[in-house]
C-alpha cells in the first residue's frame, strides 16, 4: 500500500486533527504509534509534507477506531480550503516520509 485515503470531518478543521481508521496503523512504522495521552509520545517519529510544511510527528492511537497524527495541521487544512466530508490522501514517499495530498 502506498496511500491512504481518508475523510476530513469537521473536527479535523476546527481543531487541525487529521483522523485514520485504526485499520491503518500497520501503514506506519510500529515505533512511531504512541499513546493518547500529552506524555504518551511514541520513541520516534515520521515526516509528513503538507503544502510545503514539513511536520516530524509521532502518531497517537486516539480511539480503538482510529489513529491521528500529533501535530496540527490547521494551516494546510486552512491552504486547501478542505470542507467537512472532502477527501484527502497520504502518500508514503519513504519509511518515514510521507505526503498529504486534498482531493476535495
Amino acid at each position: 500500500m502506498h496511500h491512504i485515503d481518508f475523510t476530513i470531518t469537521q473536527s479535523s478543521i476546527d481543531n487541525g486533527r487529521l483522523y485514520f481508521d485504526a485499520a491503518h496503523t500497520t501503514f506506519f512504522p510500529p515505533d512511531v504509534m504512541g499513546g493518547r495521552g500529552a506524555q504518551e509520545h511514541a520513541a520516534s517519529t515520521v515526516r509528513i509534507e503538507a503544502g510545503g510544511e514539513t511536520h516530524e510527528t509521532d502518531i497517537r492511537v486516539s480511539s480503538s477506531v482510529r489513529i491521528s497524527p500529533r501535530k496540527s495541521f490547521k494551516r494546510w487544512l486552512a491552504a486547501a480550503r478542505a470542507v467537512e466530508g472532502g477527501k484527502a490522501r497520504l502518500h508514503r514517499i519513504a519509511e518515514r516520509h510521507y505526503k498529504l495530498e486534498y482531493l476535495g
